[in-house]
């Protein structure tokens, strides 16, 4: 997708969850944001923008992050670890990897810890406050935890 492609995704997205948002506050004022039902979580969601197109102007991507911060948005990071990335890689499609040479999972997994840092960076230049979970350890219920952390 070029860049304009890619901002009207995220619009329609932010679209989306404006309307649930204000379906949420139409079935009443008295009820907490909790209990009405409006809790979403997106992983690198601008962030993917924001490293695809880092040398465009931010205007149009922190109004989106504006937006997600009225709705009550936070930002979740996954990492892994630079050390056990090809093993990773390699681990979630392990067919894929099977006939690919030490050279290009080397590449393969140059290009992920590069784009990892990218996505970090722009992390920092985001309005939306981010958390980074390190997954190294898969423990999935863990993480989960410290996603519902985030409501409080």
């Amino acid at each position: 997708m070029n860049r304009d492609q890619h901002l009207q995704v995220l619009k329609e997205r932010v679209q989306m969850l404006r309307q649930l948002n204000d379906w949420a506050d139409y079935l009443g004022p008295d009820a907490s944001r909790a209990s009405r039902g409006i809790f979403f979580i997106l992983e690198r969601f601008h962030l993917n923008h924001r490293a695809a197109f880092p040398h465009d102007s931010p205007d149009e991507i922190e109004s989106i992050e504006n937006e997600l911060l009225l709705l009550g948005g936070k930002c979740v990071l996954l990492t892994v670890s630079s050390e056990i990335v090809e093993q990773r890689m390699q681990s979630r499609t392990p067919n894929e990897w099977k006939h690919k040479s030490k050279e290009d999972i080397r590449k393969s997994a140059e290009a992920f810890i590069q784009t990892q840092s990218e996505l970090r960076r722009q992390a920092k230049l985001s309005v939306l406050p981010t958390i980074e979970i390190n997954t190294d350890d898969k423990d999935w219920i863990t993480y989960a935890g410290r996603l519902m952390d985030l409501l409080k």
